[in-house]
């Protein structure tokens, strides 16, 4: 949607333009029945309209065509990556064309677990996004600090510097979710406080009017991930700049239907 007509960047617009996102990432878990169950758990779920929210689920590669034929029409998959170039001689990697081809309309990218535990660079990760975008895919972009670089104060310069790769590859940020997870927050039980997260979101989204454009700050959603649960989602949700969470562990759970209805915090705190 094109908003560069809208007023410049008001955390106070009762009529906000971004459409709240929630993401829940799977990661390395589950079996078969476990998708069965988190399906029907989802289907039968009282939650606000695809209006109100967009929700994205992310089974393992192997799961994807399970959970997409049980899922209920208004919740879409994504797969938790995918490889950074047209398909071949790569063992073991998925290509972004076998996702369309499986019609997987979703891909997160560049997650902490992927740049920590298998050292995925920012720039190796900007070319994925750009890869799979080029394919037709949407992206949930993933970048934050450890607790390292929180602790030495560098978290602006770390997250800029991640988002600065994906920006130096890519025109067109309509399909981008840009996904803010502080790796000291995930699977820790540790969570950015309501204040720490705004901080650094709002710290993004000026990022992006400054180096992309204003139309994109205004328009690209900045969601929060970090040990998010059913009992700090709807606190977090009513910060001014966050749009919405990628939640790992809740995910698995029931309590990933109250954090998707936290949609609402939006809607109602005009």
């Amino acid at each position: 949607p094109h908003t560069a007509s809208d007023s410049p960047h008001r955390a106070d617009q009762p009529m906000a333009p971004r459409k709240f996102f929630v993401g829940g990432n799977w990661k390395c878990n589950g079996a078969s029945d476990d998708v069965k169950k988190i399906a029907t758990v989802l289907n039968e779920a009282e939650v606000p309209s695809e209006d109100a929210v967009e929700v994205v689920v992310s089974p393992p590669f192997v799961f994807l065509q399970q959970a997409k034929a049980l899922l209920r029409p208004d919740f879409a998959v994504a797969a938790q990556n995918c490889w950074v170039r047209k398909g071949g001689a790569f063992t073991g990697e998925i290509s972004a064309e076998m996702l369309v081809n499986l019609q997987v309309p979703w891909v997160i990218l560049g997650h902490s677990e992927r740049r920590a535990l298998l050292s995925e660079s920012n720039d190796f990760v900007a070319d994925k996004v750009a890869y799979a975008l080029a394919q037709g895919l949407k992206v949930i972009a993933c970048i934050g600090e450890t607790l390292e670089q929180r602790e030495a104060g560098t978290t602006m310069e770390v997250v800029a510097a991640q988002t600065k790769a994906i920006a130096e590859k890519i025109s067109d940020w309509t399909n981008v979710v840009l996904a803010y997870e502080p790796v000291w927050a995930i699977g820790t039980g540790k969570v950015a406080s309501r204040a720490q997260a705004q901080e650094v979101h709002d710290g993004l989204r000026k990022w992006l009017h400054a180096n992309v454009g204003p139309a994109v700050a205004e328009s690209t959603r900045i969601i929060y991930g970090g040990s998010v649960n059913g009992a700090n989602c709807k606190e977090l949700a009513a910060q001014p700049d966050l749009d919405g969470f990628l939640v790992g562990g809740a995910s698995l759970k029931p309590e990933f239907v109250d954090i998707i209805k936290s949609a609402t915090v939006k809607s109602s705190s005009a």
